[in-house]
């Protein structure tokens, strides 16, 4: 046989599905064949059809059905359970003895070395370094003092029994108050007219105010016992979760904080409800921040400054715990909106939080508020935004937003006056005056929002080129470079305003040398660069006005410390070239983290722009694609390119030059080989040759100046115009004293040893040691180390 037994069955199955295939083709023809047989006439009928009519219903006809309260007394023993959980202060449940246990890690003696000038005749401190001094001094006190305490741990056993019994009275306490309810309206609950009763349909009437459906007080009370039951629920599950998985420090500070135990439930509804959304347990010193934060309680004059901002150490859940307590607490009346400032790099995770947080049963909105000068608004749309703003007061909503867009509506405000846009700018004068009578704000990371640095700037008139732009650069007769210093320019930075003084008149002393002026003349010269309030009256009969504006320039160089203001960023952390090409722009922008560009910044100053510009080209080099653009430009548009290309070769000096680039005629920019290999390594870091590149392809692009500005700054976010106060807080308070005069820092007296514990954790033995890396070192450097 050709085929087996199983290739015979396909083929017989096969041919036997074409014969069945056959037989209904068949078919089909004769049936085809009938029809084509019948003849066909016109079917010519005209059809009217009337269009529907809706109908639009009277509510009056409608019936909204009201739930009953029940009469039906609840089990007065589980209702006593109810009220001392909701309406009283809890207690461990664990009934553990507290161990008072020893600092290990505690530095006894307070650390004078940090303020080395202190015993230092020769060095006495100032004022603020003593302010700060007796600050920390008073803080390492405040943590001397601080006894610290540990629980005796519950075993795995004693956290699964007490877990079930929370089960079981919550079990319990959800049966009578279902029962209570379904006593008085069971014929609709048997029809299913009502709804459902599931948790998350009965938080919601716990905290409405006005409800189709009114509780009584003991379903009130009793409801509130079951969510203070469910929130004890989740935190035995998390400690049963950590001692399983042997989570010790997660286990110790869970255990360690009492839930309830400084506040009662009943008090502060939507709390406990956060606590049950966010399965977690509000801490002690959460409460006390956040009741200090609603009302502060400041002890002496109040007259001087009712806003204030206090500090918390980082990690203590100031912005995922506080801030959504303090958002829902200000926003639960109508006397108020609130608002809540945060950083504007910090605003989309801000928004997503808070909206997790808050918009799921307690039913929050959170409402972002954006505004930008590139914006078109008109008088419409400031209307809007008014009756938002309006309607977010009377719904209980919450505004997002970040200082620059504050700012940004109250500079636009006078923008649009000032462009004739009257109308518009009536509306946004309505709307900024109607927020300062109602927004209630709240800062999160004050000491960021409200620093003395930061500043919103609107440009006003034509772009114009800054004034003496040429003399601005970084050129012989205008800037300091010592004449022994190589081609590079070194890595360097200011840590301190000591050595100041001295680099001043060391860089006055060579540039007035360097030009050719008369004895007699240098000493009224120095004397107008270094000294701030010297009057330019002594140079006017003198000098020429171009000699004039450079020392005007050198002047603001020193004694106006644009350079000491340079010298003591940090490349690459506080400011840099955005190496983003789509950002189109060659000049320093400043920076917010180590190479994190802060969006939509540029710094205010002119000459710090200038100067911080010509250091991260020093410090970076020119790439190879702006090495072509100074070779072309050498080769093609310069008159005498071989004196230029001395100039640049003598300022590299001899040692290592490669034979084949020494002369400008044995430069061939059409070898490759010779631009990567000898040319472009060679004058890649060259000062003469970063500062051809600024000069004629940054500069006179970029550097621009304008005639008018219009400034706003922290000071704004707390006008004294304001009738709600503002609170805020960060993890530092170094910036203290810098505070705008209608706010000032408030802190917690428990708090106040938080200095003390940052600097006790710094001075612990591991952190003594370090590995010093070279200044060119390379991500694969560091990683191969």
């Amino acid at each position: 046989d050709i085929a087996t037994s199983t290739e015979k069955d396909t083929i017989n199955k096969l041919l036997k599905s074409w014969r069945s295939n056959l037989k209904l083709r068949l078919f089909l023809e004769s049936v085809q064949s009938l029809i084509c047989s019948v003849p066909i006439t016109q079917f010519d009928v005209n059809v009217s059809c009337t269009p529907q009519h809706f109908v639009l219903e009277s509510l009056k006809d409608h019936y909204r059905i009201h739930m009953k309260t029940t009469g039906e007394p609840i089990n007065p023993v589980l209702l006593q359970s109810a009220e001392q959980k909701f309406y009283q202060l809890n207690t461990d449940p664990f009934n553990k003895p507290n161990q008072s246990i020893r600092k290990t890690n505690l530095q006894n003696a307070f650390p004078q070395g940090i303020f080395p000038s202190i015993k230092n005749p020769n060095n006495p401190p100032n004022e603020i370094t003593d302010y700060f001094s007796k600050q920390l001094s008073e803080s390492w006190k405040k943590l001397l003092s601080h006894n610290e305490y540990e629980k005796e741990n519950p075993s795995i056993e004693e956290i699964i029994q007490l877990l079930n019994l929370f089960r079981d009275e919550s079990e319990k306490l959800y049966n009578e108050f279902s029962k209570s309810i379904k006593l008085s309206n069971e014929q609709l609950f048997e029809t299913g007219l009502l709804f459902r009763i599931t948790p998350t349909v009965l938080v919601p009437l716990l905290l409405e105010k006005s409800s189709a459906f009114e509780l009584t007080k003991n379903q009130c009370t009793l409801l509130g016992g079951i969510i203070v039951n469910w929130t004890l629920e989740q935190q035995m599950e998390r400690i049963l979760h950590f001692a399983i998985h042997d989570k010790r420090e997660d286990f110790k500070n869970e255990i360690s904080h009492i839930p309830h135990s400084n506040w009662k439930p009943s008090e502060h509804i939507t709390w406990l409800v956060l606590e049950l959304e966010m399965n977690i347990t509000i801490r002690e010193i959460q409460i006390k921040v956040a009741n200090h934060m609603i009302q502060p309680n400041i002890i002496g004059d109040t007259s001087t400054a009712r806003n204030i901002v206090m500090q918390m150490n980082m990690g203590e859940g100031k912005t995922s715990v506080i801030l959504p307590m303090l958002a829902v607490y200000l926003s639960s009346s109508n006397l108020s909106l609130a608002r809540i400032i945060v950083l504007k790099s910090l605003f989309p995770t801000n928004y997503q939080s808070l909206r997790y947080k808050l918009g799921g049963l307690l039913n929050r909105r959170i409402f972002p508020f954006a505004c930008r000068r590139d914006m078109n608004v008109k008088d419409q749309q400031i209307n809007q935004i008014f009756e938002r703003f309006k309607h977010g007061l009377s719904k209980c909503d919450i505004i997002l937003t970040s200082p620059e867009d504050i700012l940004s509506f109250d500079l636009l405000t006078i923008d649009k006056c000032r462009r004739n846009e009257f109308d518009t700018g009536r509306s946004m004068l309505t709307v900024q005056r109607w927020l300062k009578n109602y927004a209630r704000d709240v800062l999160d990371e004050s000491d960021e929002i409200l620093h003395v640095k930061y500043q919103l700037i609107y440009t006003v008139g034509g772009q114009q080129q800054v004034a003496e732009d040429v003399s601005r650069m970084f050129q012989e007769k205008t800037c300091y470079k010592s004449p022994e210093r190589k081609s590079g320019f070194p890595q360097f930075r200011l840590q301190a305003h000591e050595p100041f003084p001295l680099l001043c008149q060391k860089i006055a002393s060579d540039w007035i040398d360097s030009r050719n002026y008369r004895y007699a003349d240098k000493a009224i010269i120095s004397s107008f660069i270094l000294e701030t309030y010297s009057s330019i009256e002594n140079l006017v009969d003198k000098f020429p006005p171009l000699d004039i504006q450079l020392c005007l320039i050198v002047r603001g160089l020193l004694s106006s410390e644009v350079l000491l203001v340079a010298f003591k960023k940090r490349y690459r952390v506080n400011y840099g070239v955005n190496p983003n090409l789509s950002f189109n722009r060659l000049m320093a922008v400043p920076f917010r983290a180590k190479d994190v560009v802060a969006d939509r910044t540029e710094f205010g100053h002119p000459d710090v722009a200038l100067v911080l510009t010509h250091l991260s080209y020093y410090y970076s080099g020119l790439s190879d694609l702006q090495l072509s653009q100074c070779f072309n430009r050498l080769n093609d548009e310069e008159t005498d390119p071989r004196s230029i290309y001395d100039q640049w070769i003598l300022y590299e000096g001899e040692d290592d030059l490669p034979t084949c680039i020494e002369q400008w005629n044995g430069v061939n920019l059409k070898d490759f080989e010779q631009r990567t290999r000898y040319l472009f390594p060679t004058f890649r870091y060259n000062m003469l040759v970063i500062n051809y590149f600024l000069n004629h392809f940054v500069f006179p692009r970029e550097a621009k100046q304008f005639p008018f500005k219009l400034v706003s700054s922290a000071w704004d976010l707390s006008s004294s115009l304001r009738s709600k106060i503002i609170t805020g807080f960060s993890g530092t308070n170094d910036t203290q004293l810098l505070l705008p005069v209608h706010i000032r820092q408030y802190d917690l007296p428990e708090l106040q040893k938080t200095d003390a514990i940052v600097v006790n954790n710094l001075l612990q033995p591991e952190n003594e040691n370090y590995q010093p890396l070279l200044i060119n070192s390379t991500s694969e450097n560091i990683l191969n180390k």
